[in-house]
């Protein structure tokens, strides 16, 4: 037969294992969360080079006044070529900083979260199939 101390022990532990495994899983979730976020970011990025290249492609003589459009806020508008390369060489900037601030972070997360787990001896074991 097993004590009330040996029971109490028993349930600490397990306290303690629903705690890690809870800590475990918001880790999983923020890094799944990242790597989703960097694969739109990725995607919105060869998208904007793709319609980068295509415009610039065009003879500089043969884009002036040539009119184009761009979805802005769900809303397509009428710009002219030349503007339109001017906007997507700004997103393009924009997109190359976030996703270089993401990709530090998910680094950052990964890091803490191998800390975290060596912290608190903890080994991530397959179930069975």
């Amino acid at each position: 037969m097993s004590s009330p101390e040996d029971a109490q022990k028993q349930q600490a532990q397990d306290q303690k294992a629903q705690l890690l495994q809870v800590q475990y899983n918001k880790y999983q979730e923020q890094v799944s969360g990242m790597q989703s976020q960097l694969g739109d970011l990725t995607s919105q990025l060869q998208e904007h080079i793709i319609v980068e290249k295509s415009l610039t492609s065009i003879p500089p003589n043969k884009r002036e006044g040539r009119k184009c459009f761009k979805m802005i806020g769900g809303v397509l508008v009428n710009k002219l070529v030349d503007e339109v390369i001017k906007i997507l060489n700004d997103d393009m900037k924009v997109l190359e900083k976030t996703k270089t601030t993401l990709e530090q972070t998910l680094v950052d997360t990964r890091k803490e979260m191998e800390k975290w787990m060596k912290n608190n001896n903890v080994k991530v074991i397959k179930g069975q199939q």
